[in-house]
């Protein structure tokens, strides 16, 4: 039994000293394992072919770039005429006796080669990759100031985003092909575009506290049966950003918001349409009734209001005020005059307590009542009108314009309505028969709205 062990080992170390003899000359012609030139496998090649098999290597060398969302691109060598030449050079000799040692350690053997390619191409290769010219790529983001439902404006963090950084991708190219590698990974070799940092937090944290403490309040203008309601980005936009990041009034903004509140809630010398008496619908322009902001004292107000923060409704500081803020600002008490009827109607409370006929002025002399809704902005008894010619006593007068024009009793005349007021009408005024005055007088009041119209023109 021991006598064929024996043989076994014998055999046994017969065939190992027969293999490690013939390992020992095969190393003396090729390179061992385990052997690499810059990254280039040479293993188990011919030591007499190591030149020009390292330049052989090139021709079908791909290098294999990966990135985000699951992106890869291949680049040949070969497109872009990359290649490599190897000088003479010096390499450590490790004794092919001890190949059973060498022949598992790793040897690459750093060598300047002489590199060439061509740029343009390599640059157009690299501007057509999908994770460069898809159009799905992102920048990245610096940390920015973002809103979410319930949570209000927050500092939102920095997003590095899919764009990679150009002239980094190029050299990491470069670099893996000097090595040929057979993959970059570009989020590892960090070739993606980093986003810029803030460039001062504190200032981007106050101006986040200022816009949730405006996001906290609102402003109401009230106008009746309407509201105009200051809050969120529209009460954010009438702030500035102070030299600390913090929100201030500005003037400015404030200057044109209440402009614009003027020109949308402002009636006085506005356009008004017109229910008249008989069913016709009337548009009628001009005239002194109506409402009008005082829109230096309103910007004040409001100025004080945004540096109060605080949730209030209030109404704009008015210049000039009507009966009523409704949309339909005349209301339901009024006194109608058609100069094409030649007719004058007062409702009061929407009902009709006195009508007459009447002569307004003369158009054909440049004295026609003048038209638009004007008011009743005096009511005197017992007074002279006086013109450069005339003058005039009358018991009741009520002007409802600036120019002089006004409803008064006219006791010199003995008709009204018809034509009489073309070529025999008024100085501008509204001739009353004296029996008729001093109803009109007795119901109407200061800031009664007078609407005056012609039905043959202004109809609609």
């Amino acid at each position: 039994m021991s006598n064929r062990i024996g043989k076994i080992a014998a055999i046994i170390l017969g065939i190992l000293a027969v293999v490690y003899l013939i390992g020992a000359l095969a190393f003396t012609q090729v390179y061992m394992p385990n052997t690499s030139v810059n990254g280039a496998d040479i293993s188990l090649q011919p030591r007499a072919d190591l030149r020009e098999n390292f330049k052989a290597s090139w021709k079908d060398y791909a290098l294999t770039v990966v990135g985000k969302d699951d992106k890869t691109d291949t680049i040949k060598a070969s497109a872009i005429d990359y290649k490599e030449t190897m000088p003479d050079f010096k390499m450590k000799e490790y004794s092919p006796w001890a190949w059973p040692v060498y022949a598992f350690m790793k040897k690459d053997y750093k060598v300047n080669t002489a590199i060439t390619y061509d740029d343009a191409k390599l640059e157009n290769a690299l501007a057509y990759m999908h994770m460069v010219a898809d159009k799905d790529i992102t920048d990245p983001t610096p940390q920015t100031i973002a809103y979410e439902e319930g949570k209000g404006y927050t500092i939102a963090d920095a997003k590095e985003g899919t764009r990679l950084d150009g002239p980094k991708l190029k050299a990491a190219v470069l670099k893996s092909m000097h090595k040929q590698d057979k993959k970059l990974d570009a989020e590892k070799a960090d070739l993606y575009l980093k986003p810029v940092p803030a460039e001062d937090l504190d200032h981007m944290k106050k101006h986040v506290a200022s816009l949730n403490a405006i996001e906290e309040y609102k402003l109401t203008y009230t106008f009746s049966d309407r509201e105009e309601v200051l809050a969120g980005q529209n009460l954010i936009n009438l702030y500035k950003s102070a030299d600390d990041g913090s929100l201030e009034p500005d003037e400015e903004k404030v200057k044109a918001y209440v402009a614009e509140l003027g020109k949308k809630y402002d009636t006085f010398k506005g356009t008004r349409d017109f229910q008249a008496t008989g069913g016709a619908m009337m548009r009628i322009q001009g005239g002194i009734y109506g409402w009008q902001i005082n829109q230096p004292k309103t910007r004040e107000q409001l100025m004080t209001a945004l540096n109060d923060k605080k949730v209030q409704s209030m109404e704009p500081v008015y210049k000039r005020k009507a009966v009523s803020r409704n949309v339909n600002d005349i209301g339901n008490s009024y006194i109608e005059i058609d100069i094409a009827r030649q007719h004058m109607w007062l409702y009061k409370d929407g009902n009709l307590v006195i009508d007459s006929p009447v002569v307004t002025g003369n158009p054909y002399a440049g004295n026609g009542t003048p038209t638009g809704t004007h008011e009743i902005w005096s009511k005197e008894r017992n007074r002279y009108l006086t013109g450069d010619s005339w003058k005039s006593y009358v018991k009741y007068w009520m002007p409802f314009n600036w120019t002089g024009c006004g409803i008064h009793d006219s006791n010199w005349r003995g008709s009204y309505g018809g034509r009489i007021y073309l070529g025999g009408g008024s100085h501008g005024c509204v001739n009353t028969p004296p029996s008729k005055a001093p109803t009109f007088y007795k119901n109407a009041f200061e800031g009664m709205p007078v609407i005056v119209y012609n039905s043959n023109k202004h109809a609609i």
